[in-house]
C-alpha cells in the first residue's frame, strides 16, 4: 500500500512540476510535455505494459495535460496579480495568507477532479508486479537525487 501511495505522490509531484512549467509562459510547456512524454513511455516500456494498458495511460496522461493546458492562462494572470499584490503599499500578512488559501484551494481542486482520479485509473489497472517495478525505479531516482543533496545548508550530512 506504501509503494502504491509513493507511486501516485511521485506522479502527482510530476503533473504539478508540469503545472508549474506551463505557468512560466509559451515555449518552456513544450519541453515540459515532452519531458512527461519520455518519462512515461520509460515507464510503460519498464513494466511492460500491454497495449491495451499503454492505450490507457496515454489517455489518462493526456487528459492530465489538457487540465493542466487549460489552466495555464489564469495562473499566468494569478502571478500577475500576485505581483501586484507584493508592490502594493501596506500589503498585509492577511491578504498574503487569502491568496495562499485561494492558491491552495484552486490546486487542490484541479487535483481532486482531474488528476487524482486519472492516476487511481492508472494504478488500478496495474499488476502488482508492474507497481513493484514502478516502485523500484522510484526508489532508483531518489537515491540518484539524494547523492548531491546540498542546498542551503551545504553537502549531505
Amino acid at each position: 500500500m506504501i509503494k502504491k501511495i509513493l507511486i501516485g505522490l511521485g506522479a502527482l509531484a510530476l503533473v504539478v512540476a508540469a503545472g508549474a512549467a506551463w505557468a512560466h509562459g509559451p515555449g518552456r510547456h513544450l519541453m515540459m510535455k515532452q519531458m512527461i512524454d519520455k518519462r512515461v513511455a520509460e515507464a510503460e516500456d519498464l513494466i511492460q505494459a500491454t497495449p491495451d494498458q499503454r492505450a490507457k495511460i496515454e489517455q489518462s496522461k493526456n487528459a492530465i495535460v489538457a487540465a493542466l493546458q487549460q489552466g495555464a492562462q489564469a495562473r499566468r494572470q494569478e502571478h500577475q496579480d500576485f505581483v501586484a499584490l507584493l508592490t502594493t503599499p501596506g500589503l498585509t500578512a492577511q491578504q498574503l495568507h487569502n491568496r495562499v488559501v485561494a492558491h491552495l484551494a484552486q490546486m487542490q481542486d484541479l487535483a481532486d477532479k482531474e488528476i487524482i482520479p486519472q492516476l487511481v485509473t492508472v494504478n488500478n489497472m496495474l499488476t502488482r508486479d508492474q507497481l513493484t517495478k514502478l516502485a523500484a525505479k522510484a526508489e532508483e531516482m531518489r537515491q540518484k537525487h539524494m547523492q548531491h543533496k546540498g542546498g542551503f545548508g551545504g553537502p549531505a550530512e
